[in-house]
C-alpha cells in the first residue's frame, strides 16, 4: 500500500507535465442558419487573399487602403508585439548555448591557493532541459499568436477605411441633396407667400415650410461635422494627420451590386484571425502548465573554471604562462525533494488554460453570431434598399409627367413642386439606404475574414500546409 502512495507524486507529476492539448470540442453546423441571396453559392477558402476592395474600382480607395496596411500606428505597434515574441523565442533557444565569462583580477583567497594575478575562462550550463522544450513550445505559440493579433488588426484597418470612406462620400452627396430640397422648399414658400398675398387661399403653410427649411439648415450642419469626422478618421488610419482628401469619384457611382464569395462557417472559423489567435493561446496556456511542473524536474549544471594564475599572492604570470595554471569543474544534478510553490504554479497555470478554454469558447460562439448578424443584415438591407430603388423609380416618373403637364398647362406649376419635393425626400433616403447596405458588405467581409492577406499568394500557403 505504501509503495503506491509514494510513485503517486510522480504520476501527478507525469500527468501535469504533459498534459495532452485537446481542442475544445464545440459543434458547429456547416450551415448558416439564415440566408442571404447575395451570397454566392460555394466554398471560397482563400477570401483573406482576396482583396474584395478592388471590387469598387476606386483608385483612391485602394490607395487609402495600401497607405492604412503600411502606415497604420495600430499595424505599427503589432509588429512591435511581433519583434518582441521573435525575440522572445530566440532567447530561450539560445539558452541551449552555455554561457561564457573571462574572469581578470586578483585574489588572495586561501581557498584556492592565493592565486594572486589571475585570468580565467569560466564556461557554465545550467539546464533544466524539462522546462526548455516547454519554454520552446510556449513562446512559439506566443508568437504565433502575436502574428494573428496583427491579422486582426489588419482586417479592423481595412473595413475602418473602407466604411470611413464610403461614409465620407455619402455625406458628400446627402449635403447636396439636402440643399437642393432646402432650395426646393424655399422655392415654394416663396410662392406659397405670393398666393397669399394675391387674396388666393393657399393650401401650403408658410410658415410651416419656412421651418422645414431651418431644420434643414441645422442638418447640414451636422453634416458638415460628419464630414469632418469621416476625412480625419481617414487621415488617422493612415497615420496622417487632419486635413483635406480630394476625391475623384461620387458617392453615386460606387457599385453596390457585387456578390460576396460565399463561404461555409468551418472555413469562416479557420480563416478568421480572432479564432486563430484564441486557438493558439490556448496551446500557450497548455504548455505552461507543463512548464510549471518542469520545476519539479532535475537541473543539470555544469560549469568550469580554467586558465593561468600567478600563484602565492604574485602580481606577475609565470613564464610560461601555462605553467601555472588552475582547473576546477563541476557535474552536478538539482534534483528538487521539497518545493510546495511549484504546486501552486500548476495550479495557477491551470486555471489559466482554463480562462483560455472559455476564452476559445466564447470566441467561437462569438464569431459564428457576427457573422450570422452581418450576413442577416446583407440580406435584410439589400432588399431595403432595392424597395427604396423602386419608389425612387415610381416617383422620379410621375415627376416627369408632372413636368410634361405643367408644360402643356394641364397642371400647376405649385402641384409640379410638389413631386419634385418628394423626390428629393426619396433621394436622400436613397442616399442613406444605400451606405447603410454597403456598409453591411464592409461588416460582412471583415466577419469571413476577407483581404487580410491580400499581398501574399494563396497558392504558396495552401502548398505549405
Amino acid at each position: 500500500m505504501i509503495k503506491p502512495l509514494a510513485l503517486l507524486p510522480f504520476i501527478l507529476l507525469g500527468c501535469a507535465y504533459n498534459n495532452t492539448y485537446h481542442k475544445p470540442d464545440v459543434p458547429v453546423k456547416n450551415q448558416w442558419s439564415v440566408p442571404d441571396r447575395n451570397i454566392e453559392s460555394g466554398n471560397e477558402s482563400n477570401l483573406p487573399y482576396i482583396a474584395w476592395w478592388q471590387g469598387f474600382n476606386d483608385p483612391l480607395l485602394d490607395q487609402l487602403i495600401e497607405s492604412g496596411l503600411a502606415n497604420n500606428n495600430s499595424l505599427n505597434m503589432s509588429r512591435g508585439h511581433i519583434e518582441a515574441a521573435e525575440g522572445e523565442l530566440k532567447k530561450i533557444q539560445f539558452q541551449w548555448i552555455p554561457d561564457i565569462n573571462v574572469l581578470l583580477g586578483y585574489s588572495n583567497n586561501p581557498a584556492t591557493g592565493f592565486p594572486g594575478l589571475l585570468a580565467l575562462i569560466a564556461p557554465n550550463y545550467t539546464m533544466n532541459v524539462f522546462s526548455q522544450i516547454k519554454q520552446q513550445k510556449k513562446a512559439k505559440y506566443e508568437l504565433a499568436e502575436a502574428k494573428a493579433e496583427d491579422d486582426a488588426i489588419k482586417l479592423t484597418v481595412i473595413s475602418q477605411i473602407t466604411a470611413s470612406y464610403f461614409t465620407y462620400l455619402a455625406e458628400i452627396e446627402r449635403r447636396t441633396l439636402l440643399q437642393q430640397l432646402a432650395d426646393d422648399l424655399t422655392h415654394q414658400a416663396d410662392i406659397a407667400s405670393k398666393v397669399y398675398r394675391g387674396g388666393l387661399s393657399a393650401d401650403i403653410n408658410v410658415e410651416e415650410l419656412r421651418s422645414q427649411v431651418n431644420l434643414i439648415r441645422g442638418e447640414q450642419q451636422v453634416i458638415e461635422q460628419n464630414i469632418i469626422v469621416s476625412r480625419n478618421a481617414l487621415q488617422y488610419l493612415i497615420n496622417h494627420n487632419p486635413g483635406d482628401l480630394k476625391t475623384n469619384k461620387s458617392f453615386a457611382e460606387l457599385n453596390n451590386k457585387q456578390l460576396v464569395p460565399g463561404t461555409l462557417p468551418l472555413t469562416v472559423l479557420e480563416n478568421r484571425p480572432d479564432m486563430q489567435m484564441a486557438e493558439n493561446r490556448l496551446r500557450a496556456s497548455n504548455e505552461g502548465i507543463g512548464l510549471a511542473a518542469s520545476q519539479l524536474l532535475p537541473t543539470v549544471q555544469l560549469d568550469f573554471i580554467g586558465g593561468p594564475v600567478a600563484g602565492n599572492n604574485n602580481y606577475y604570470f609565470p613564464t610560461p604562462l601555462m605553467s601555472n595554471a588552475v582547473d576546477f569543474n563541476d557535474q552536478l544534478l538539482k534534483i528538487p525533494v521539497f518545493n510546495m510553490s511549484a504546486f501552486g504554479e500548476i495550479a495557477k497555470a491551470r486555471g489559466l488554460d482554463k480562462v483560455s478554454y472559455y476564452n476559445y469558447v466564447d470566441t467561437l460562439q462569438k464569431a459564428l453570431r457576427d457573422t450570422t448578424n452581418a450576413l442577416s443584415a446583407n440580406q435584410r438591407l439589400t432588399a431595403k434598399l432595392m424597395q427604396t430603388e423602386s419608389a425612387t423609380d415610381h416617383l422620379a416618373k410621375a415627376y416627369n409627367l408632372n413636368q410634361r403637364l405643367y408644360q402643356k398647362g394641364i397642371q400647376s406649376y405649385l402641384s409640379t413642386l410638389n413631386s419634385k419635393i418628394a423626390l428629393d425626400r426619396i433621394l436622400i433616403n436613397l442616399n442613406q439606404d444605400k451606405l447603410q447596405q454597403l456598409l453591411t458588405i464592409v461588416n460582412l467581409y471583415q466577419e469571413v475574414a476577407g483581404g487580410y492577406k491580400s499581398g501574399e499568394k494563396a497558392e504558396s500557403s495552401n502548398n505549405s500546409q
